[in-house]
């Protein structure tokens, strides 16, 4: 029996063996790998510590340099800055430093671009080193540079909702304030003027109508113009009429149906029309023409007078105007 028992555990103790081995060589490799996670993650915490701290004192340096650049130093600087207008669209800040280099030492210049697209805008700013050089800067106003002019002005300190509105609506008064109404308001009274008479120069036509009618026609075209064509002579020419008138150029005598008067003053003139060879022919004649010689009545309208409408048969009708003037001739 004790042959048999040392017969087994011969054969069993070198596996047994074998695997106690591999146990621990696998727990090494996990505790391996668990110091070196736990490494790891110290260095990654480190970095994040750090991290952070530099960001907080990042943020803290930032805060103070915006306050003081937004309080003093962005005063300063706009006090000694230009704002530069009309900039051609292609031109670098070293060409605008180079434009105004002669008026003093230029810390920066900027060109402001549009956020969205990128391209300039078309204008740029200029600071110097001293306030003393803007008056220098500001004398280039309306010089050349790359084929424009320029405008040169100072720089104005933004304020921040200075241009801002109200939001919707106008103003409205706080209650219980009664505002007054404006000047151009619909219901002012606006008094008239007192009416007063036009003076007798005004009346007449300031004088030149009168002077005119007076002194353009000659005495013969004056007791023309009196006796044929004013309204109140008892002789006027009245439409139908049958005219004769005399002229200094061919045709010399024309006689024919006076079809209308035009008073016009000075220029007043009249219509006559008769058939010369079956063919219609009409002629306006101004009385104070110096061709005019004579106007003579052959024959007055029946009944007086005749409707101008009717007078205008004779245009259909030539061969009625043919008898007529072959009558009157």
């Amino acid at each position: 029996m004790a042959d048999v028992e040392t017969a087994q555990l011969s054969s069993t103790n070198p596996a047994d063996l074998a695997i106690d081995d591999g146990e621990e060589a696998d727990s090494k490799e996990i505790m391996l790998m668990k110091q070196r996670v736990e490494e790891m993650e110290m260095e990654a915490k480190k970095l994040r510590e750090l991290q952070a701290a530099a960001d907080q004192a990042n943020s803290m340096e930032g805060e103070d340099g915006s306050a003081m650049e937004t309080e003093e130093e962005k005063a300063a600087a706009d006090g000694r800055s230009i704002y530069v207008g009309n900039v051609d669209y292609s031109a670098t800040p070293e060409e605008i430093q180079g434009h105004f280099q002669a008026c003093g030492t230029i810390n920066r210049v900027t060109i402001l671009c549009d956020k969205f697209t990128g391209h300039p805008k078309g204008y740029a700013y200029v600071e110097f080193a001293e306030p003393e050089h803007i008056d220098a800067a500001l004398a280039m106003d309306n010089s050349l540079f790359r084929g424009r002019l320029i405008k040169v002005t100072p720089k104005r300190t933004n304020i921040p909702g200075f241009n801002r509105g109200r939001g919707r609506g106008g103003y409205r008064a706080p209650p219980g304030v009664v505002s007054g109404g404006y000047a151009f308001s619909k219901t002012a009274i606006i008094h008239p003027e007192p009416f007063t008479t036009p003076p007798k120069a005004l009346q007449e036509g300031k004088g030149l109508m009168a002077y005119l009618q007076k002194s353009l026609p000659t005495q013969d075209k004056q007791r023309l113009l009196r006796t044929y064509f004013s309204r109140t002579s008892p002789s006027r020419l009245q439409p139908g009429s049958i005219i004769t008138v005399t002229m200094e150029h061919a045709p010399t005598n024309f006689t024919g149906v006076l079809l209308g008067i035009r008073r016009r003053g000075v220029d007043t003139s009249f219509l006559l029309r008769n058939i010369i060879q079956r063919t219609g022919v009409e002629m306006q004649v101004f009385v104070n023409s110096p061709h005019l010689k004579d106007i003579r009545v052959v024959q007055t309208p029946p009944k007086g007078r005749m409707r101008r409408a009717k007078l205008f048969y004779l245009r259909d009708s030539p061969e009625k105007m043919s008898t007529l003037a072959s009558n009157k001739r």
